[in-house]
């Protein structure tokens, strides 16, 4: 028995993985080799894996959308129940998908101990550069040949979205028919729709007035919760403050400290967050912190969607 654990949120990467295990599989016999339930099934889906294939030499058992922490999926009984792991057909998979694991937990150690771990991270929208390598990756293995202006233009227009990476490509390289295609050629083929409440926190920090009123208008036209739209750009203009703060007190140094101290999971991410306070005061931030907290509260109590292009710009000006 091979136990996988397909863990992250990229979903689109788990599928595929579970893709790739279904057609090792005789397609004659895919009603009986390969099965699918959800958590609340453990006892059904161990059952099923307790038996061997059906006129083929594997067989493959999916748990789907698994929350670890859930005492309800994974509590003492249900660890009982996974003591036969060790013991299940050596030809069968059983494979189980959640979006994290907190590898600290008792059943993550079982599991970790018993069965071997893939993780499929999504990467974050801000990181552009790793977007485009992955892009760039995925196209050199297609042998669709893209021009680096291109391959740029692409994460932005795409996104950390590795489904509609995929999508996109695979409609690239059936139109390309093995020729360099243009970045005209790809912008007429791969609109961009991506504009995110992460690009607007940008746009409005930059005071680029112009821009603000287009993402804001994309936003919401795309039907985007005014909520979450806020709660964004709170967040990415608290981090600017934190940082803006920690940089002045020269006490920090090290960007481990630095990164700490802000609440930053990633260090490097430091790098970045460094340009992007470089020309704003921290009363500018602060304020902008205040001002977007403010319009919060106004959406809580009913506000229509009418107020947050003028709190937006209003925010902009303090960055003029």
């Amino acid at each position: 028995m091979t136990v996988l654990l397909l863990i992250g949120e990229d979903e689109y990467g788990i599928s595929q993985q579970l893709a790739t295990l279904k057609r090792q599989l005789d397609p004659n016999w895919l009603t009986f080799n390969y099965h699918t339930f959800s958590p609340t099934q453990l006892d059904e889906a161990l059952n099923a894996a307790r038996t061997p294939a059906v006129a083929d030499r594997l067989k493959v058992v999916v748990v789907k959308d698994c929350n670890f922490n859930s005492v309800g999926q994974f509590g003492e009984q249900q660890f009982e129940l996974l003591q036969c792991l060790p013991h299940l057909p050596p030809n069968n998979k059983l494979v189980f998908t959640a979006a994290s694991l907190d590898k600290r937990l008792k059943i993550a150690k079982f599991f970790l101990k018993h069965g071997q771990l893939k993780e499929y991270p999504l990467l974050a929208p801000w990181r552009t550069d790793l977007i485009a390598q992955s892009i760039a990756a995925r196209s050199k293995a297609m042998k669709l040949s893209l021009s680096k202006p291109v391959v740029t233009y692409l994460a932005e227009a795409i996104g950390n979205d590795s489904a509609r990476a995929a999508s996109e490509l695979n409609k690239l390289m059936v139109y390309a028919q093995g020729k360099s295609l243009s970045q005209s050629e790809v912008e007429a083929l791969v609109p961009c729709h991506t504009q995110t409440s992460f690009q607007l926190a940008e746009a409005v920090r930059c005071g680029d007035s112009t821009r603000v009123v287009q993402l804001t208008h994309d936003l919401l036209s795309r039907a985007e919760v005014p909520l979450a739209i806020v709660a964004t750009l709170q967040t990415q203009f608290r981090t600017w403050l934190w940082v803006k703060s920690v940089l002045k007190n020269r006490a920090f140094r090290k960007d481990a400290e630095i990164a700490q101290l802000c609440g930053i999971g990633n260090p490097n991410r430091l790098y970045y967050l460094k340009k992007d306070v470089a020309a704003a005061s921290i009363k500018a931030l602060a304020t902008a912190v205040i001002w977007l907290f403010e319009l919060e509260v106004e959406l809580k109590q009913g506000a229509t969607t009418k107020v947050m292009l003028p709190a937006f710009l209003k925010v902009a000006r303090l960055f003029n």
